[in-house]
């Protein structure tokens, strides 16, 4: 983390990319790609400084979801009116005591209400998920309150179909939001998240939702598009032993192997890895099958994982047959007629343990599954910085609160104190 000053404009953000990879003396050919938000100058930015860049996924499927709550007049009714109630109560205290007077009363969670922030979806699913939750204590309130105005009996039916919908899509933002999700997994995410929004079931749980379903769909297949378009997300698919071809379509995969075959056969120039280092010794990856397992245990919405599975089973014989093959194109092919692991295991601890068996394949996949699928693990510097700018050291200097920030990256270097 470094400060910037100037305009954000996509020369100063290319040369503050090239300042912070050659102060860390990390080589422009070590860089295999830079995942960055979808602002335009970011995108333009990273082009001009000859970054190969993905957007990151999250925000990709948070402009989705605001656009899809913005084509119902209803949907926006109900969540302006509900955005009115939570600031009501979180605003006044005498509110807030009365809200956790009948909680107790009528023995609901004691929970505050939920801030709807703008910037993002999730809040606003989060927000009318607490006021379901806290319907009848928020109701008992209102009736006592002369110039407070509650949801309606329609606006609370269509605010939980509204959860309905939504559930899968927060669920698969908490998988991708850690620090061990791999860009991997956003052809399945994306290919599950479609397959759940045609199903039967789910118009039959959101009956009058059926204009956002449809915004929903259009703007997942707008995004695949473009996502498949990377062959840095097709090779990573085609990578993971939980996926490998069973996610992308005939040509997307033809075309996965095709790129991955020219590497193979042109020894290309891999990143040089020492030999004692492991697909599993990454300190943002060691971690991962623990915090998967925990993540993964909310089956909040069971239903996008039967997508995901059937999505799996449909494009599960889309393999090419290739003829005259030689030891290269054969260890591809031995990979992939493998069997295939749990979507919930880890594919690091799997490439580790089968490296002997796919020397070629080996150093490709420490490239291409190394990068993550969204940028929130490093927006997360951010909070950390705030704790160096406190109100007390408000006057602190660029380069000694870079000093103070410096205990972050240095485990990320395998630094020893």
């Amino acid at each position: 983390m470094k400060p910037f000053s100037g305009s954000h404009t996509e020369e100063n953000i290319a040369k503050d990319l090239n300042i912070v990879a050659n102060r860390w003396d990390i080589e422009h050919t070590k860089i295999h790609l830079l995942i960055h938000n979808s602002d335009a100058n970011m995108v333009k930015g990273a082009r001009l400084a000859e970054y190969d860049s993905a957007r990151c996924f999250i925000h990709t499927l948070q402009r989705a979801i605001n656009e899809s709550l913005k084509v119902q007049a209803e949907v926006t009714a109900m969540i302006a009116t509900g955005k009115r109630l939570v600031a009501h109560f979180n605003h006044s205290g005498i509110a807030q005591e009365n809200l956790l007077m009948i909680q107790q009363k009528i023995n609901l969670p004691e929970h505050q209400l939920v801030q709807d922030i703008s910037t993002r979806w999730i809040s606003t699913f989060y927000m009318i998920e607490r006021l379901i939750e806290q319907k009848q204590a928020i109701s008992l309130c209102v009736a006592d309150h002369d110039t407070l105005i509650n949801l309606t009996t329609q606006q609370w039916s269509l605010m939980e179909q509204c959860v309905n919908l939504l559930k899968p899509f927060e669920e698969i933002v908490k998988i991708t939001s850690s620090g061990q999700s791999c860009v991997s997994e956003v052809i399945p995410y994306v290919a599950a998240l479609k397959q759940y929004l045609d199903k039967d079931e789910t118009e039959q749980i959101t009956p009058d939702l059926s204009q956002m379903r449809a915004s929903l769909k259009a703007e997942l297949e707008t995004h695949l598009k473009s996502i498949c378009e990377n062959s840095n997300y097709l090779i990573a698919t085609y990578l993971d032993p939980r996926f490998k071809t069973n996610y992308l379509e005939v040509r997307d995969a033809e075309r996965a192997r095709q790129i991955l075959l020219e590497y193979l056969n042109m020894s290309y120039e891999l990143l040089d890895y020492s030999s004692d280092s492991s697909l599993s010794s990454t300190p943002a990856k060691k971690s991962r099958g623990k915090e998967t397992e925990s993540v993964l245990s909310h089956k909040a919405y069971d239903t996008i994982w039967d997508c995901f599975d059937k999505v799996a089973n449909e494009n599960n014989n889309s393999q090419v047959e290739h003829e005259e093959k030689n030891a290269i194109e054969c260890e591809l092919d031995f990979y992939l007629n493998s069997e295939q692991i749990d979507r919930n295991c880890d594919p690091y601890s799997w490439w580790a343990a089968n490296a002997k068996q796919y020397p070629n394949l080996t150093k490709f996949v420490k490239i291409y599954l190394s990068a993550l699928c969204s940028s929130v693990y490093n927006e997360k510097l951010f909070s950390e910085a705030g704790l160096i700018y406190e109100d007390k050291r408000n006057r602190l200097l660029p380069l000694n609160a870079q000093k103070l920030f410096i205990h972050h990256n240095l485990p990320l270097v395998q630094y020893e104190y």
